[in-house]
């Protein structure tokens, strides 16, 4: 009869108490990982925050000399930052088609 080992390294099988110290070493290892994405995951949620809070806090001026000049365009009498009012509220969605045809081209 022919012995047909599918272990290529050619040591004996690990016992029962080997297997297990295995396992709960892996566990470890994944619960340590965990934590340590979960720590690096706050850390950048706090800094996004940070980034965010000062961002708003030196663009504060600006937005306030942008409602200003919002206010001050309303009281002469502009409907729109652009100049003039749209004629009404309805927009109109449309397609439109261009056909190049050869024959109606001068040769």
């Amino acid at each position: 009869m022919m012995n047909i080992s599918f272990d290529p390294s050619g040591q004996p099988p690990k016992s029962l108490l080997a297997r297990v110290i295995g396992v709960v070493a892996g566990v470890i290892a994944l619960g340590v990982a965990l934590m340590f994405s979960a720590v690096i995951f706050v850390i950048l949620a706090i800094a996004g925050l940070a980034l965010w809070g000062y961002f708003w806090w030196k663009t504060r001026a600006l937005r306030r000399q942008m409602q200003e000049q919002m206010e001050q365009m309303r009281s002469q009498g502009y409907e729109s930052p652009f100049g003039q009012a749209p004629a009404d509220d309805n927009v109109i969605d449309g397609e439109a088609v261009r056909l190049d045809e050869d024959r109606n081209r001068l040769q």
